[in-house]
């Protein structure tokens, strides 16, 4: 089963994938593009699930917004919780140069997010 990991940001969204026990980043888009490159993954890998984390103040708001508009890809949208993702994100990348760190966060911040939900998964035997 395959599950696509989100996590949103007001510039740049990171996408991660896991095609078996474990999440991988993907990619960092434009977020103003990401609905379609989203799109374009969800039907090439044949995407069961969406991962994506929601976080806590004002951003909350446009992340409902966009999940409600992936509902319309036909796969499960499930939101989870997204504590610290970006955080952990940024001290497993301190050891890179920060032009890749930038690039890369998003996605590694997908990855922690699908990543965990996966382990919740395995824990409760659900996957």
């Amino acid at each position: 089963m395959n599950y696509l990991g989100i996590d949103y940001g007001l510039k740049q969204t990171g996408l991660a994938l896991a095609t078996g026990p474990l999440a991988e980043p993907l990619a960092s888009v434009d977020t103003g593009k990401a609905f379609e490159f989203i799109s374009r993954l969800v039907e090439k890998h044949s995407v069961k699930a969406i991962i994506i984390g929601i976080p806590d103040g004002p951003v909350r708001s446009r992340v409902q917004k966009f999940v409600d508009g992936l509902q319309s890809l036909g796969c499960q949208i499930i939101v989870v919780e997204e504590t610290l993702s970006s955080h952990d994100a940024r001290q497993s990348l301190s050891h890179t140069s920060l032009t890749r760190r930038q690039s890369r966060e998003h996605a590694v911040a997908a990855a922690i997010i699908l990543q965990s939900w996966l382990d919740s998964q395995q824990v409760s035997g659900h996957t």
